[in-house]
């Protein structure tokens, strides 16, 4: 076999070689999967599924003159991420005693809004979110930005998008497409939006397959078939 043919052969693999694992992992933040007391306020909390580890962090938000999102330091201590006490599960978030435990949007210059930053350890397409006291009633929508980049702004059932859809008859589910990266931002703002979040459904982006394969495999066959050539 000569090196045309070989390199031949491998290039007609190349679209085979593809890791595909893009099944789908659930993350179902109740107190028992994140692993803390239900009903309690968290620095941050983490929890893994379908090989996938997610930190989720809470944070205050507000814009910069180019309508990018701020982060405030990560709210800690008496302020944080508020794990419900209910088995179904629910993330909320405390920025001030007094301002409840749901995600919610501000209104002043001391009410900011809050948003809960999910980071992924590798790529992830997001799949849906289920949302917890978001409600057509009271006029809640969400924003999410993703790996820093705005990609959805105050958007609920009502509003049209290719990259997001309500799921029938709940408003508070949504199915997303294209959207991929490692760290999620969902957020609230305005003084009439106020919920939380149940849960979120993930894959891992297919990678490319052993690259070192290529790079160590590769050299060795072209090694041995300049070997034959000269023999």
């Amino acid at each position: 076999m000569n090196k045309k043919t070989i390199m031949k052969s491998l290039i007609s693999l190349l679209p085979v070689l593809v890791i595909n694992t893009a099944s789908a992992a659930v993350f179902n933040f109740n107190y028992t999967n994140l692993g803390v007391t239900g009903g309690s306020i968290n620095d941050s909390v983490s929890m893994t599924s379908g090989g996938i580890n997610v930190n989720v962090q809470a944070y205050t938000i507000t814009l910069d003159t180019n309508g990018d999102v701020v982060l405030s330091t990560a709210l800690t201590g008496s302020n944080g991420i508020y794990v419900s006490s209910s088995t179904s599960g629910n993330l909320g978030v405390v920025s001030d005693p007094s301002d409840g435990t749901n995600m919610d949007g501000g209104n002043s210059s001391t009410d900011l809004d809050e948003g809960l930053l999910f980071t992924f350890d590798q790529v992830i397409s997001l799949n849906y979110i289920n949302f917890d006291s978001f409600t057509s009633s009271a006029g809640d929508d969400f924003n999410l930005t993703v790996d820093g980049v705005n990609i959805l702004t105050d958007f609920n059932a009502n509003d049209i998008s290719p990259l997001a859809t309500g799921v029938p008859g709940q408003f508070d589910e949504y199915t997303f497409n294209n959207v991929a990266g490692t760290q999620i931002l969902i957020w609230a703002d305005g003084d009439t939006d106020s919920f939380r979040i149940d849960t979120i459904n993930a894959s891992v982006v297919p990678i490319p397959a052993a690259a070192w394969l290529f790079g160590s495999g590769l050299l060795g066959l072209v090694a041995v078939a300049r070997r034959k050539d000269k023999s």
